[in-house]
């Protein structure tokens, strides 16, 4: 009975790309340019 209820029914997923960097970086995902560079000038002894 379900099926026959659910076969007009059409599901859309989509999300905007700024959304989906939103929620992305909710999961931890990071630019290359957000991660600071440590050389070893920068270490102080």
């Amino acid at each position: 009975m379900a099926s026959i209820l659910l076969t007009g029914v059409k599901i859309n997923y989509e999300m905007s790309k700024g959304k989906i960097e939103i929620k992305a970086r909710g999961y931890g995902m990071r630019y290359p340019d957000d991660i600071p560079i440590i050389t070893n000038k920068d270490v102080k002894k």
